[in-house]
């Protein structure tokens, strides 16, 4: 049995299947994602319990939403207080709508001045593509780039972004209209060479992070891919679905690269609301009305619950209350991870903020370490890939960043045997 102040995992406990796993099985798609065989039935802050009691410290966030921390009451109080008045409205509006559209807006940099809000994060990519190849016709311009690895959503437009074959090789087609370049996993200058001509094209597609193992771009790297664009108007649009609200340390992940930055376009979603379904593009007036027949939004996009909790959610983040202490809590979580570093299965660690991606030498080893962590009461984020990442609600302690780490190590320590 381990009990500490964060963690209780009973004598009893097995990473085992379950029969919420076989009913999954059943009655849903094989495509969706694999999962590590635990239950959650309630969540508080950043710990997580199944329905026999054990309790763990939530390295995950759900998967890298609950930044304000789970069932934050602020964020709670709002749903509630909403539900009670209205709970949906699409052919009129409401105020809540624009008073979380103005919320967002005022932290946001001031170059950006509209807002489109959706549902998903994928429904955010197809929105923000679509604009994209709107702008392109207009301005006599061909090619969105994005690169290899990346990943951007499951719909049949997101599919397009995504820089791994699996994601449109079932479907035999490709939009030509996208290309792909390498991404700069070690220290390397931009090559335009790469590219088209600039003439031709219309946007760099950006994860702020590529997803699967928190890989960022080397500063210099993106500094001269920047340059580049802006010389050759060129927009530059950043994926902040993961990145966004502070989970690498500021509002938006790209504002951790340097001020210089001024993208046209960003996709929000996740920790946008801590909670429910809400997402959301940020983009220059002229992106976002580049032609009436760009179509927008849907049924649910700005559902007024969800706006009640996502502007909640900002103003909880934006708070002196949140804010304080909240930069040495990411120098602590920053330092101990790359502490992780001298095991020799471990070859690299990328980390920013309140998010860490461990690379393995072997899938095999990134898997054990999953499953002896989530046995001794912490929960990684399992990637199936030769990395596990670590995102844990913005709330987490000093105390429990440093008892996951302390399993963690154990964990890695004994892989590396």
């Amino acid at each position: 049995m381990i009990k500490t102040k964060n963690r209780l995992i009973k004598k009893d406990f097995k990473l085992d299947y379950t029969d919420l796993t076989d009913k999954k099985r059943k009655y849903e798609s094989i495509a969706l994602s694999d999962q590590m065989p635990v239950v959650w039935h309630r969540a508080k802050d950043f710990n997580v319990y199944d329905r026999d009691g054990n309790k763990w410290i939530d390295m995950t966030s759900g998967i890298f939403t609950t930044n304000a921390g789970h069932s934050n009451p602020m964020v709670c109080d709002a749903i509630k207080e909403q539900l009670d008045k209205l709970a949906f409205s699409f052919l009129y509006n409401t105020e809540i709508r624009y008073e979380f559209v103005e919320k967002l807006l005022e932290v946001s940099p001031p170059h950006f001045k509209k807002v489109v809000l959706l549902n998903t994060g994928s429904e955010v990519t197809d929105i923000a593509i679509k604009l994209l190849k709107f702008w392109a016709a207009k301005n006599n311009r061909k090619y969105v780039i994005t690169y290899n690895g990346s990943y951007h959503g499951r719909t049949l437009g997101s599919d397009f972004m995504c820089g791994t074959q699996t994601s449109t090789d079932w479907s035999g087609m490709q939009d030509p209209l996208v290309k792909f370049i390498d991404f700069p996993y070690e220290e390397q200058d931009f090559d335009p060479a790469l590219l088209p001509d600039p003439k031709d094209i219309a946007a760099i597609f950006l994860e702020t992070y590529q997803g699967w193992g928190a890989w960022k771009y080397p500063k210099k790297y993106l500094k001269s891919l920047y340059e580049y664009a802006r010389e050759n108007n060129i927009l530059i649009c950043f994926d902040e679905i993961q990145s966004g609200f502070y989970r690498m340390g500021e509002l938006y992940g790209y504002m951790t690269y340097g001020d210089y930055i001024k993208p046209d376009l960003i996709c929000l979603g996740k920790g946008l609301s801590s909670s429910l379904p809400m997402s959301a593009i940020l983009a220059t007036k002229e992106l976002i009305d580049v032609d009436k027949r760009a179509s927008v939004g849907g049924t649910h996009s700005g559902n007024p619950v969800c706006c009640a909790a996502s502007k909640a959610n900002i103003e909880f983040l934006t708070s002196d209350n949140f804010q304080e202490g909240f930069k040495e809590r990411c120098k602590l979580f920053e330092k101990m991870s790359n502490n992780l570093l001298k095991y020799d299965c471990v070859t690299h660690i990328n980390t920013e903020g309140m998010v860490t991606g461990i690379i393995f030498d072997e899938t095999e080893k990134a898997t054990r370490v999953v499953k002896d962590c989530i046995k001794n009461g912490v929960l990684p984020v399992c990637t199936f890939k030769n990395a596990i990442k670590l995102g844990p609600p913005l709330t987490i302690t000093t105390e429990a960043i440093k008892e996951s780490f302390e399993v963690i190590e154990q964990c890695i320590k004994l892989a590396d045997e």
